[in-house]
């Protein structure tokens, strides 16, 4: 018999998406003073692999991802993403949205996103939050799975991931060092 113990903790990571350059210091500097430090943000990549966000973003989209120091506890995934959904308001103008957040976590084996909707794929969480395996780390490269997204199944996203998860074992191996113990906030 299995016994229940805590999670290990996994790294935290947010995609944003940004209608303008413009938005990216501050959407750093806010999500850093509710995640804390960064240890990794990407290059600002042109996003244009659906033009499902062009009617409320329009278009030029920029996908940026940002990776957080901090090991986190991955049961609040949910949390996580209800924050998000809350803060995207702040740069909401005339009701469109000009910055869209989307949080997942990442340990040495996969990728999971979080999600607001439904599908057979999808693992309820909390408060209407679903959780997807979206990559599965094996044989020394990120693989896809049916239903990821067609942008993260891209070289450029799995290069991303590659360079997030290099730290994440770096702080992996600080916190087993460190005696390992519970997750982080």
């Amino acid at each position: 018999m299995g016994l229940s113990r805590s999670f290990e903790p996994w790294n935290l990571f947010v995609g944003v998406l940004l209608s303008s350059e413009v938005y990216a210091l501050d959407v750093q500097r806010v999500l850093e003073m509710e995640w804390g430090p960064v240890d990794f943000v990407s290059d600002l990549m042109p996003f244009r692999y659906t033009s499902y966000y062009d009617k409320e973003m329009g278009g030029g989209i920029l996908r940026w991802f940002l990776s957080f120091e901090r090991l986190v506890d991955p049961s609040r995934l949910w949390e996580f993403k209800v924050r998000s959904n809350e803060l995207e308001d702040r740069w909401r103008e005339g009701g469109r949205r000009n910055v869209n957040l989307d949080p997942g976590l990442l340990n040495l084996s996969r990728v999971v996103l979080a999600s607001t909707k439904d599908h057979a794929h999808r693992i309820p969480l909390q408060e209407g939050i679903y959780a997807e395996v979206t990559l599965v780390y094996r044989e020394k490269r990120f693989s896809t799975l049916p239903w990821t997204y067609p942008d993260y199944r891209s070289r450029e996203y799995q290069e991303v991931f590659k360079r997030m998860r290099r730290l994440y074992v770096e702080k992996r191996r600080m916190w087993l060092k460190q005696g390992g113990g519970e997750a982080g906030g």
